[in-house]
């Protein structure tokens, strides 16, 4: 009589829709440890913002990358002693080349102008110097198709040996060795990622055993009044669930705003370096692969503690 008396107990707080019961019996159990629960939310939410910020930084330095592909720029920089006859023969030689004659002069005060507008805060460095240090140039816009000629390098060799030449440069250079940073960040981004997911789940897994504990008694007068095991195992697999979307949740709210905060702050618009750090958000894709990167691990650490704990608990 008293099982049965039990077992009507029981059958009334399970509702018909039995994902509901899971998902209510997740949150009260959350609640009722939620310091607990905070310590592995946190953890989730920690982990999924670092991995977020190597997402960010990769991201926009891949923007980045893809900008300046379109429009490959060489540098020509003279000599400071170059005298105006030198810098005519040199312009006039950029001219008679068709790949070349899209140039534009630059003189040492735009060069000035140009640093302290990009390097706002290293302004007052060059203004202590006696003389401006900026060379004057001669910047020339070059498809990819010239770059990849045959009559390309020769011509360089004959540029550099000009009068009045100090170097010449080309932003594809620094253009594959930020691919190759791109690519190290993505790379690092993932490893630790991967690391610091596999700690989360461990510590949701170590969390839901603890609850588990908590409610062994509960669980067993569960299973005397004959509840079957996907009732018994499925609150504990949808609170580990529910704490890895938690966490990812927290930790895309907190990169967005640690983003918001860093444009609005740390990225005047005059500067080069952090309008390159700064250019957009995460794409909604990896926003969403960052929620479901919280969700498998909170999951994969509960399904640990419930498979590992057997018979001990739940059987």
């Amino acid at each position: 009589m008293a099982r049965d008396f039990i077992h009507a107990q029981y059958e009334k707080q399970i509702p018909s829709n039995t994902f509901v019961y899971f998902v209510r019996e997740a949150l009260r159990r959350i609640w009722v440890s939620k310091r607990i629960s905070f310590a592995a939310v946190a953890l989730i939410a920690i982990s999924l913002l670092i991995v977020g910020l190597f997402l960010l930084l990769a991201e926009n330095l891949g923007r980045a990358v893809i900008q300046a592909e379109g429009k490959s720029r060489l540098s020509v920089y003279l000599d400071p002693k170059a005298t105006p006859e030198q810098i005519h023969a040199v312009d006039m030689w950029l001219a008679a080349r068709p790949d070349l004659a899209r140039r534009h002069f630059v003189s040492r005060d735009e060069a000035l102008r140009r640093f302290r507008s990009y390097f706002s805060g290293l302004s007052d460095v060059v203004g202590q110097l006696d003389e401006n240090p900026f060379p004057a140039s001669f910047e020339c816009e070059v498809t990819p198709g010239t770059i990849h000629s045959a009559a390309f390098a020769p011509q360089i060799t004959e540029l550099r040996q000009l009068g009045g030449v100090e170097d010449v440069q080309f932003d594809w250079e620094w253009v594959r060795r930020l691919k190759r940073l791109v690519g190290i960040i993505n790379i690092v981004g993932l490893i630790a990622g991967a690391v610091l997911a596999v700690a989360a789940a461990f510590t949701i897994a170590n969390v839901i055993r603890l609850t588990m504990m908590l409610y062994h008694e509960e669980i067993q007068i569960m299973r005397l009044v004959g509840a079957t095991e996907s009732i018994i195992r499925g609150p504990f697999l949808v609170e580990g669930l529910l704490q890895g979307t938690i966490g990812a949740a927290l930790s895309i709210a907190l990169l967005f705003a640690a983003y918001f905060v860093g444009q609005r702050m740390l990225a005047p618009t005059n500067s080069l370096l952090w309008s390159f750090l700064f250019a957009g958000f995460l794409p909604w894709q990896k926003i969403v692969a960052l929620l479901a990167g919280g969700m498998i691990a909170g999951y994969l650490g509960s399904w640990l503690s419930v498979r590992e704990s057997g018979e001990e608990w739940v059987g």
